[in-house]
Formats: structure tokens, sequence, C-alpha cells
């Protein structure tokens, strides 16, 4: 049948380059190593893209999917991803590409006093960019937390008068209970690694729930939820200081090039979200 038109790859006659062209929510599975060693299957949403020149028409779509297929047998990572980074050009004769796999990314959490065993799922990406010859990787790792107000918590302890700095919580709590109001923290977390560095995104996710006001976990028992509750409790946190904490952390660990951190909080007494978002000064100057 090579008589059938060809329309894609007709020249055109408008001068104007087109940055990214590709396919997007292509449902594809792949193989993620995790820190343990062990290599697990996920599903994920792919995104593939090229650079299309000035003077070419369109983009052959099936060569993205056909890629792809071919480097189905290497599992996703910042090691192996640029090779498929250049399959793509040199099938598509671009001169930069764009690779984006997202995942659900299990880790087994333990619950703290119960000791039960429960996999909690972790929406998480790998990036891959080649442009100017240049090579950039992104891991993205998506977490949700417990956030307590810490003004909430300070006001309702205030406003009983006969309550002493000697008080322990405890004795505080017999008397009036413990309030203050509550959020579900979702943070995203993006980092570029240092050259010739890896990073696990188990050691991501165990930083940015430290700097939470608690963990989540996906059973728990009574003594867990007590556990949980009191831990919040004696560690308030607003959005601002979960940004903060994350910030310092992450510039602390050497081994990230540059980042950026989004904070969200689903307030249970207002109507809306509160929203931080902080990057390092390097972020997008790669």
């Amino acid at each position: 049948m090579s008589n059938l038109p060809d329309v894609q790859n007709t020249l055109d006659h408008r001068n104007v380059a087109i940055n990214r062209v590709g396919i997007s929510n292509y449902i594809f599975p792949i193989k993620v190593k995790q820190k343990s060693g062990r290599y697990i299957d996920a599903s994920a949403a792919v995104k593939l893209f090229v650079d299309l020149p000035k003077d070419s028409r369109g983009q052959n779509l099936s060569r993205f999917a056909i890629s792809l297929v071919e480097f189905s047998h290497h599992p996703i990572s910042a090691i192996t991803i640029p090779k498929l980074l250049d399959h793509l050009k040199e099938n598509l004769q671009s001169n930069d590409a764009y690779a984006k796999f997202e995942f659900d990314y299990f880790i087994d959490k333990v619950s703290p006093v119960s000791k039960i065993t429960a996999p909690q799922s972790y929406r998480c990406a790998f990036t891959g960019i080649k442009k100017d010859g240049n090579y950039t990787f992104i891991l993205e790792v998506n977490v949700i937390a417990a956030a307590l107000c810490a003004c909430s918590k300070e006001m309702s302890l205030l406003k009983n008068s006969d309550i002493t700095m000697t008080d322990s919580i405890y004795e505080i709590a017999g008397r009036y209970g413990m309030g203050a109001h509550n959020q579900r923290s979702r943070i995203r977390l993006e980092v570029v690694p240092q050259e010739d560095k890896f990073i696990w995104i188990e050691d991501l996710v165990e930083l940015i729930e430290s700097c939470a006001s608690a963990p989540t976990y996906p059973i728990l028992k009574r003594p867990d939820e007590k556990y949980v509750t009191e831990l919040a409790y004696n560690n308030p946190k607003f959005s601002e200081d979960i940004t903060r904490d994350i910030h310092l952390a992450v510039e602390a660990r050497g081994d990230v090039h540059s980042w950026s951190l989004k904070v969200s909080n689903e307030e249970s007494i207002h109507p809306y979200e509160v929203l931080c978002s902080q990057r390092s000064d390097n972020w997008g100057k790669i």
C-alpha cells in the first residue's frame, strides 16, 4: 500500500516550529526498581513528545508507540530513560525529546502500635528531557499526610485561664479535651538529582512524612489511631511550617541539584484549601 498519502510528511510553509508534538495519557505497563532491589510492575500514564521543525507538517504518531514498545524490556529509571529519548529522536528525526511516566508506587506501611502491614499508594512520576544536547531527569513524589493547625490548638488551650504552664498535656486533655482542627495535606515534591546521584522514592516519602504533623496509614486499629492523633497534636504544623521544613530537609541531603515543592492543605473548617509553593533558586535553569 505504498501509494497511500503521507500528509504529515509534507512540507509546511508557515515557517513556525513547534516545541512539543506527541502523545499523552498512553496507559502502558512498566517495571520499576524498589529500594529493596525488587522490581515491581506498574501501570503508567505515559507522555512522549519531540520537537517539530518549521518545515514539517506533522509527526508520525505511530512511531511514538513503536518506540515505547521496543523499549519496554527496560525498567524505567533515571538511568534507562535516556535510551528511550535517543530512540525517539532517531525514529522521529527530532532534536529534542521528552518522556514522562506517571504511576502509582506502593510502599508497605506498618501501623505504629498494632504493627499491621498494608500497602500504601503514592503517585509518582519519572520525567526525562533531552534538549540542546543536555539530559535532565525529574523525580516526582506525591504524599498525603496529616497536618494539625497550630493556631487552633493554641487558642483552644489559652481560653482556659486556670491552665498553668506546669500542667501536662494529659492533665489538660482530661479536664478540657484536645481542641484543634486537622487538615489533609497533599504534598508534591519534584527533584532533579545531582549528576551521578540516584535518589529512591522511599527516601523522599520518608523525608516528606517526617516534616508533616503525622503520616497517614492504610490500617489503624484503635491504639494506632490514639498514637497518630496524639502525635499530630504534639506536632502542630501550618502548611508554611511543612514547606519550610521540607525545604531545609531537601537542601541538607546533598544529592539534589534543584527542586520544586507544593503543599496544599484541605481545610476542615473552611471551604477552601491553603496552598504553599517553594522552589530552589536554580529550578528551571537546567
